[in-house]
């Protein structure tokens, strides 16, 4: 047999340092192993590839009106009924008008929501308006029923039953 001529001494510190560095690799799996984990069972994502994506396709909704351009709409005389979306009541509100709907003879309604940023300048709850000239005399409260004819408002209603009345509920 021959005798290793070089023996190896280890010394101390240099044990240290493999137990370090085995700690990190340990740690470094375990957190990959979490993170695959996680992509897998949790966000269940791990499988989907980028072709995957849903993309939901933007709608224009014609019945929708914003009050700077309630005015012109293309038929002669509609109306325009100006709500909150986030009322108790809205759900209501949008029956009346899918009651009115169905009548031979109904003239189209636009909705105006009076909680839509661009309409802000022209709502004021406690100072509504009666009847305007401009745009810019325009106060809307709660709700309101506005019939145009020809670009001009030819009715102005505040009141539910007299809504209700004008749409023959």
């Amino acid at each position: 047999m021959k005798k290793n001529k070089t023996q190896k001494y280890v010394t101390e510190e240099q044990m240290e340092i493999k137990k370090f560095i085995f700690v990190l690799l340990g740690l470094l799996i375990l957190l990959v192993g979490v993170y695959f984990f996680t992509r897998a069972f949790v966000t269940k994502d791990l499988h989907k590839s980028t072709n995957d994506v849903e993309y939901t396709e933007g709608k224009v909704s014609y019945d929708v009106v914003v009050a700077g351009t309630m005015l012109n709409r293309p038929e002669s005389e509609y109306y325009v009924y100006a709500f909150s979306n986030e009322n108790t009541k809205a759900i209501y509100y949008n029956t009346l008008v899918s009651k009115y709907s169905t009548n031979e003879k109904a003239l189209q309604v636009y909705y105006l929501d009076i909680d839509n940023a661009l309409n802000k300048d022209y709502v004021d709850k406690e100072n509504t308006s009666q009847s305007f000239t401009t745009i810019d005399d325009l106060k809307l409260g709660d709700v309101t029923l506005i019939k145009v004819k020809d670009g001009k408002v030819t009715k102005y209603i505040t009141n539910e039953e007299e809504i209700k009345k004008e749409f023959g509920i």
